[in-house]
């Protein structure tokens, strides 16, 4: 619900006086109690029945930490309005959120309290069977190939991003430890300061508290003491990593880091699965009027025009490539003459030989720096942990390409694929820059409950480069970010978002955030207008979806592994040097999702492990490629391979530099016009519906006026433990969906739904944010 439609059905209990505000207080707390007394007499006598009784339980602990929230609110009003007032946006916000912050949070305890009484009731009834779901405080956990075990069986860990070490918190969100260490914890000598000794007093809290896994978090400031003996160590520094990563100094410097606290930190931990997480979402800008707002140092400088002179070993072959004119490589782009500040490229470049090399380079000098990164954590480390890297999650779909970020390079350097993936609910409150592709026909707003695509498809990309590896989320932002926040977040939502995530190969999970300590008090420095620390029925909502997924983690795991028909084929090339490449990637992607065609995505690198017999290269537009990878893309069709391309005229027609090219397009065997996902969806079926293989289980899609119709993800898997067929159906569209399930002939119709133990009927009707998971005998 938008913030402007609570203060209007809100507003009217401002008019009451400050002792008729303290009854409705004091009503609203008796009325809490009573609703925890009903809520705690079902537990009881579902326990006596021998029904799960997890969520419910689950339920209460939520009530509990939020009971105690709003109390510290009311008891601390001026200060909950300090630390909100802090906020950017907060002049937009009509001060009735603060003044009813209390009240609001009450009134969410009591309908969790009464949600949960509702579900209770209909298990001793017998209307729904639920099964108890995993406990991490009793179980030992391990890593196995693309996943986490619990004592032998598929588990997700979770948490909440900065979530206290006590069990009222761990038990909701869930025991993923971990500690970090950046620079400032160094002294001038290279030797740890006493944050190693706290840390491992945090490690000992931790493992008392049985948490797992744990997390080792590279933070990149600099400390004043090196930034004052080396000022130069901060030319090229961006917000996350603060820094020159080209500098000796700062490589010294990490080795020194990691061979004081790693060696100590993975020995205490020896017993319990640990993993380095070696960056904070890190970008590396450098175009103008972008994030690079540090220019570049004379390191990278002089590397860059190392570089240069090693790809084209004479300036005369560079001045041809580019068609300039310089003297020597030290000239090109920039010089060391050039002010720090201003060593920055010009976005009007794109398209041409020298964004490209620049790019390239980019490129390569932060994957030799998370190289080394690897390397040297790996080195120090005697359990040689595997590394992660928090990602942005809009690296992939954002069309900006000068942050540095190798997608397919990193994605295979990662032992564990990591990022901070995004969905958002209609109806939020948007305070950043506007999102893009918000098109009236094309945007998400105009079909979808939230925004899925940005998750899926960076998610759909990691598995299908490296379907071995599990995916950790450590800043999930479902909940909010700094762009946009929903005040009354929908609990569907929630669960349809993370079930989307889980059954694309989400393997552990961190939010943001839980901004409130042990005693309930905000976080002074956290940013919690709309967050989960002021949304109880979120929470709730949160901690039994974690709990139903880890039920059902084996089956999830099977979704997380189909088999890919469809393989987009992403062309680095074009992706640098088009703006329009990634929006058309992305459309051309929504299409087969939505169309519930297996889908996936392929490289230059990897074409050569498809099976040309039951897969098919999907080229969108690619208006720039190099010989390599229009080579693999012919070698492909020699050998019986079938691709289909999704033309605007512009593909093929300049190499990866920018010179014009002739290409002989005999190679594709068909084609289809460009165009919106909608466009695309109609022309798919029209032109490549023989090339989709049959489902298991055939299915339709119809509105609620019975016209075909689109916006339900179905995947379909056969279970680990039955055999029987698995089918996933989640509504991710404005509206009821009707799904009709044709089993065939020599299968009988029998449909169980395994989250409710009851049986359904091959017509199914879901709303919005919805979902089922069906087992087919």
């Amino acid at each position: 619900m938008p913030l402007q439609h609570l203060l209007c059905l809100t507003s009217a209990l401002l008019a009451t006086s400050l002792v008729q505000a303290e009854l409705n207080w004091n009503q609203l707390v008796q009325e809490l109690q009573h609703e925890q007394t009903l809520l705690k007499q079902l537990i009881q006598q579902a326990d006596q029945e021998g029904l799960t009784t997890d969520y419910a339980k689950g339920s209460v602990q939520v009530i509990e930490l939020f009971k105690q929230a709003a109390q510290h609110d009311k008891a601390n009003h001026d200060r909950v309005r300090d630390i909100f007032s802090t906020l950017w946006y907060y002049d937009k916000i009509d001060p009735i959120y603060t003044d009813l912050l209390p009240e609001l949070e009450l009134r969410d305890c009591i309908q969790v309290a009464q949600h949960a009484q509702a579900e209770l009731n209909q298990q001793l009834s017998g209307q729904i069977v639920y099964q108890g779901s995993p406990a991490p405080k009793h179980g030992k956990v391990e890593l196995s190939g693309d996943h986490f075990t619990l004592d032998g069986r598929p588990y997700f860990p979770s948490s909440l991003v900065w979530t206290p070490i006590e069990d009222k918190a761990l038990d909701c969100f869930g025991r993923i430890a971990g500690t970090y260490f950046q620079f400032h914890h160094l002294t001038p000598e290279g030797t740890a300061t006493r944050h190693l000794e706290d840390q491992l007093k945090r490690v000992e809290r931790q493992q008392a508290h049985q948490m797992a896994p744990f997390v080792l978090f590279t933070g990149h400031r600099l400390p004043d003491w090196l930034q004052e003996r080396h000022p130069e160590t901060a030319h090229g520094g961006r917000h996350f990593v603060q820094y020159d990563i080209d500098s000796p100094i700062i490589r010294k410097t990490i080795q020194q880091l990691y061979k004081a606290y790693i060696p100590p930190l993975s020995t205490a931990n020896s017993e319990i699965p640990t993993l380095h997480l070696l960056a904070n979402e890190p970008h590396f800008a450098t175009a103008e009027k972008g994030w690079a707002n540090n220019g570049l140092s004379d390191h990278t400088v002089r590397k860059f025009h190392a570089w240069l002179s090693t790809k084209y070993q004479r300036i005369e072959q560079l001045n041809q490539a580019h068609r300039a004119n310089y003297e020597a490589f030290d000239q090109v782009l920039f010089t060391l003459k050039t002010p720090v500040a201003e060593r920055k490229i010009d976005p009007a470049l794109r398209g041409s030989a020298i964004w490209y090399d620049w790019m390239r380079f980019n490129h390569d000098r932060v994957n030799d720096w998370f190289r080394f990164l690897k390397e040297e954590s790996q080195k120090n480390d005697p359990q040689k942990s595997p590394v992660t890297i928090k990602v942005l999650g809009y690296s992939l779909s954002n069309s900006t390409r000068d942050g540095g970020m190798d997608m397919e390079y990193l994605t295979k350097l990662q032992d564990i694929m990591g990022a901070d993936l995004r969905c958002m609910p209609l109806g939020a409150n948007i305070y950043g820059k506007l999102e893009e592709g918000q098109y009236p026909e094309t945007a998400w707003q105009s079909h979808f409950s939230y925004e899925w695509s940005e998750q899926s498809m960076f998610l759909d990309f990691s598995k299908s480069l490296c379907p071995e590896k599990l995916f950790y989320d450590s800043e999930w932002h479902g909940f909010g970010t700094v762009s946009w926040r929903h005040f009354n977040l929908d609990r569907d939502y929630i669960r349809s978002a993370l079930w989307l995530a889980f059954s694309h190969g989400m393997g552990m999970i961190n939010p943001w955030l839980w901004g409130r300590n042990e005693d309930g008090s905000l976080k002074a420095q956290a940013d919690h207008i709309g967050e989960l620390a002021t949304q109880p029925i979120a929470v709730d909502a949160y901690v039994r979806t974690m709990k139903e997924l880890n039920v059902f983690a084996p089956q999830l795991q099977a979704f997380s592994r189909p088999k890919r028909t469809f393989m987009i084929y992403y062309c680095e090339e074009s992706a640098i040097q088009d703006e329009t490449y990634t929006a058309g990637m992305q459309a051309l992607y929504e299409a087969f999702k939505l169309l519930n065609w297996p889908v996936g995505f392929t490289t230059p690198t990897e074409i050569d492990t498809l099976d040309t017999e039951t897969q098919v290269v999907v080229l969108p537009p690619t208006p720039f490629v190099q010989n390599h990878s229009l080579q693999q893309l012919e070698d492909f069709a020699a050998n019986q391979g079938r691709i289909l391309l999704s033309n605007d005229g512009t593909s093929f027609r300049k190499d990866e530099l920018g010179a014009p090219r002739t290409v002989d397009l005999s190679f594709v065997d068909r084609q289809i016009q460009h165009g919106t996902f909608l466009e695309l969806m109609g022309r798919l079926k029209e032109s490549a519906a023989e090339l989709c293989p049959t489902p298991t289980v055939p299915f339709q899609i119809h509105n609620a006026a019975g016209q075909e119709s689109f916006g339900v993800i179905i995947q379909q898997a056969s279970d680990p433990n039955s055999g029987n067929v698995l089918i996933l159906l989640n509504n991710i569209s404005q509206a009821r969906r009707i799904i009709e399930l044709s089993p065939s002939p020599n299968r009988t119709p029998n449909f169980i739904n395994l989250i409710t133990q009851q049986p359904c009927r091959e017509r199914i009707e879901l709303q919005p944010n919805q979902l089922v998971l069906i087992s087919h005998l």
